[in-house]
């Protein structure tokens, strides 16, 4: 007995699987650092509703991460700001003896940022924060890397490409956005005045809340303070300017 023909795929009607996004929404993965903090804060003057989007992966520092992002949100009063919502995607299974997981042989203060990569990191929060964006009709999503970072998933080819499959599989028009990508670290701290940036944390292996100050992420935030010409109200563990 033959089966009913398909049409081939190029030729079927997927307009009902179209996801029309509300006007003036964007999500923004946000990760408790200065830089997506201070990105969260400025979409709020453009956007009248940013949803800023934290992503577990089973990271070492994602607690710390998560409760100085709360104290930020909460600092910053804005109603344009919606609630924080936390989603999951579990990245220890893959990677559990990684130097981010196990929170051991973190890269050292004089280490290349380069260091700081982690496989995959981008594609797999982008694409939670893409399916939260399609649940939710927002039709911009925006990360937060600058200009030093050097990773294959920071590309805009990549964030093309990304958009584009969100379109195919879903249906959204997705517009993946990094307005930081041309800036350093103390063009960020510059542009930040009046936030409070003792609320943001940058650091692989935190103690409490505190900056330990001699991992790659505690150096790179100790020279964008440094170059901006502002003085830093970061706690350090081991504070800037001793010998690491």
């Amino acid at each position: 007995m033959i089966g009913r023909l398909s049409l081939p795929t190029s030729k079927r009607n997927f307009n009902r699987y179209r996801i029309a996004p509300l006007p003036s929404r964007i999500a923004a993965l946000a990760s408790g650092g200065l830089d997506s903090s201070v990105m969260v804060a400025e979409l709020a003057r453009s956007y009248r509703q940013v949803f800023p989007v934290y992503i577990r992966s089973g990271l070492a520092w994602e607690r710390a991460e998560l409760r100085t992002l709360r104290k930020f949100l909460l600092e910053v009063t804005n109603s344009r700001i919606q609630p924080l919502t936390v989603l999951s995607v579990p990245m220890d299974d893959l990677a559990g003896g990684h130097w981010s997981v196990t929170g051991r042989g973190v890269p050292g203060y004089r280490a290349p940022i380069s260091s700081n990569y982690l496989l995959g990191r981008n594609l797999s929060l982008l694409t939670k924060a893409a399916l939260f964006c399609a649940f939710n009709r927002v039709g911009e999503l925006a990360i937060a890397p600058l200009e030093s970072n050097p990773f294959p998933d920071t590309r805009p080819e990549f964030f093309a490409a990304l958009s584009r499959a969100v379109q195919l599989g879903v249906g959204l028009k997705l517009d993946i956005r990094s307005p930081y990508a041309g800036l350093t670290k103390a063009d960020v701290v510059r542009r930040s005045r009046g936030l409070p940036l003792c609320l943001t944390l940058s650091c692989a292996q935190p103690v409490g809340l505190r900056h330990c100050g001699k991992c790659t992420k505690c150096a790179e935030r100790i020279a964008g303070f440094r170059a901006a010409g502002i003085a830093d109200p970061t706690v350090y563990v081991r504070r800037a300017g001793v010998r690491m």
